[in-house]
């Protein structure tokens, strides 16, 4: 298929019977500015954080500005109630009123003014008035704001709420103590020292220069839309409370302070993302431009970058929001890219095409399907249909085991993968495992067990013949065939302890059942025993006389409780071991049980 780029022909993928597109992108984000996983790669390289910086925002030069206040819309609180408290010795300080350790202060609109009450606990009323005034909440030990249910997040500074519906605090703190909060929302604090440097730079300049105008109730926001910020601690509902400054980030702020990026005199504005994919887009300003990133490439990223390079499925009826009147798509048209690496680039125009008629798209935005995808830059890849063709023709094609094809080659909804159906069985396609064909009562076993979603996963191997069965090995485990048993699924500690002692040519046989999960452990049956787990004791097999003993004792749930030992020989006879005492066997007084 050719590559559409900035000035080609349409590249047209029909929407797929299995109800989703299988789609491989580059990077994770809009791509302007500085890469962080880019970052990160830079700096393990070797580079310092200025020159990390020069290289995202070219044209630009190192910088200070004094610490100064700002004002953080916390809309993740927003609603028709907030409510404050502490959780030191420190007391809530409101006007002339206090709110000690151990009350809440719960904050509402009446329509035409703020109220605020503060509660003991079981709702007791301490005091309450009203602000026609914004009011300010200050705490020594930091002010905790917080749902109804107590989970919420710990701020530094004071808190201020607008007058107005819904409630919605504001965070009133210094800059250098707000990117505290910033930094690691948006880098990882295990990155290297240089790449938080250049985040915090980057923070620094990006909030100073998207402060909001004088006589806003606020000056940048606490979400993506502006930079995440999420203060100096949070709390669940249950109680549990995490730091969410660690030292790491904190030295990164420290040792920027005041450090910003400029252009012309002014403070840069200093866009960035997760991945570029190894080519940064070109955004609104002069040193926001398109340039190759090997650092941020799947080739050149660091290993735990795991957003250069990714595929993932795009569902139809997420592409089927933009169709007009309700109409479902029929295809997806990939009509212009920027021209910038793989595939042609990022996607700036598309056309849905709809059972009602075509949906035209244009804009980086549009591309990722509101969110479903991780960036503009991907292209939809028909997968595994040549490895599953190459698999049936190895089987001998039309004439072969599986016969002719019954279905076109469909893509997995869930995990990236595809199947062809043919009239004796079907061929599964994953990168992880190649294609294998999978048939006959093997098929329906590994089907009953959930396909390719279950716990067996992909197939490994096609079916293989046995002495008197057969058997096909998946992801996670094995499905074993013979006319007396039926098919039956094996998989991990209890297989490797059956295959230690001969699969299926061993003195225990073909399996008869599944796995079958028991309270703190699982067990298989074979046609000599069977093979009982537990974490606590590993696999052990049971059988004949012993196993029936132990029956009698109540299984695993008994006294005895889970084999500890496979049957071992005696003086005279044969013995198990269990957690509750032995089972030992002798020919001439059969099963005695012993209990330590």
């Amino acid at each position: 298929m050719a590559t559409a780029t900035s000035a080609q022909a349409a590249e047209t993928f029909p929407a797929p019977a299995s109800g989703s597109w299988t789609v491989t992108g580059r990077g994770f984000g809009h791509g302007w500015g500085m890469s962080q996983w880019g970052a990160q790669s830079r700096a393990v390289a070797g580079q310092g954080h200025r020159q990390i910086l020069e290289a995202y925002y070219p044209g630009t030069t190192a910088s200070t500005r004094a610490d100064r206040t700002v004002r953080v819309q916390l809309s993740r609180f927003s609603g028709p109630e907030v409510f404050l408290e502490t959780r030191t010795a420190d007391p809530l300080r409101v006007g002339a009123r206090t709110v000690p350790q151990g009350q809440r202060l719960r904050v509402t609109w009446d329509g035409a003014a703020l109220v605020g009450t503060a509660f003991l606990p079981g709702w007791q009323e301490v005091w309450s008035e009203r602000w026609t005034a914004a009011p300010v909440v200050t705490g020594g030990g930091g002010v905790w704001v917080e749902r109804l249910d107590g989970s919420g997040n710990r701020y530094a500074g004071t808190i201020t709420f607008p007058l107005s519906g819904p409630v919605t605090p504001v965070n009133v703190l210094g800059l250098e103590d707000y990117l505290l909060g910033v930094v690691p929302r948006e880098s990882p604090a295990w990155f290297a020292a240089e790449a938080l440097k250049a985040q915090a730079v980057a923070a620094r300049s990006y909030a100073l220069s998207t402060l909001r105008p004088a006589g806003s109730a606020y000056d940048i926001c606490d979400t993506e839309a502006c930079q995440v910020y999420q203060g100096s601690a949070s709390r669940t509902a249950a109680g549990a409370v995490t730091d969410l400054q660690p030292a790491a980030t904190t030295a990164a702020v420290r040792a920027t302070a005041g450090e910003v990026r400029l252009h012309e005199g002014a403070v840069a504005f200093t866009q960035f993302s997760s991945s570029n994919g190894g080519w940064s887009a070109t955004g609104s300003k002069p040193y926001l431009r398109a340039a190759e990133d090997p650092f941020s490439s799947p080739a050149g990223k660091v290993p735990q970058d795991t957003v250069a390079g990714w595929t993932t499925q795009l569902p139809v009826a997420t592409v089927a929001r933009s169709c007009p009147g309700g109409g479902q798509p029929l295809a997806l048209s990939i009509t212009r890219r920027d021209g910038n690496g793989q595939w042609g680039g990022r996607i700036t125009d598309l056309v849905v095409r709809c059972t009602t008629g075509d949906a035209p798209l244009s804009g980086s935005a549009v591309a990722r399907f509101a969110g479903a995808l991780r960036s503009s830059w991907w292209t939809v890849v028909p997968g595994g249909t040549t490895q599953i063709e190459a698999a049936w023709r190895a089987l001998g094609g039309d004439g072969g085991v599986l016969g002719l094809p019954t279905s076109p080659v469909w893509a997995l909804p869930q995990v990236e993968g595809s199947y062809q159906l043919f009239q004796r069985g079907s061929v599964y396609w994953s990168p992880a495992t190649g294609a294998h064909e999978v048939r006959g009562a093997i098929r329906d076993r590994w089907g009953a067990l959930g396909w390719e979603g279950g716990y067996l996963g992909f197939p490994l191997t096609g079916e293989v013949a046995l002495r008197g069965g057969a058997f096909s090995a998946f992801q996670g485990g094995s499905v074993y065939w013979s006319p007396a048993t039926g098919a039956r699924a094996v998989r991990g500690a209890i297989r490797d302890k059956w295959g230690s002692l001969g699969w299926e040519t061993g003195f225990l046989g073909y399996p008869t059942t599944d796995e079958v999960v028991l309270r703190g452990g699982a067990y298989s049956a074979f046609r000599g025993g069977s093979v009982y787990w537990s974490p606590a004791t590993g696999a052990h097999v049971v059988r004949g006389a012993i196993r029936d003993a132990w029956a009698a004792q109540g299984w695993e749930t008994g006294r005895l409780g889970y084999p500890t030992s496979d049957e071992h020989d005696v003086p005279g006879g044969r013995r198990s071991d269990f957690q509750g005492g032995s089972i030992t066997w002798t020919p001439a007084g059969g099963a005695v049980v012993t209990v330590r």
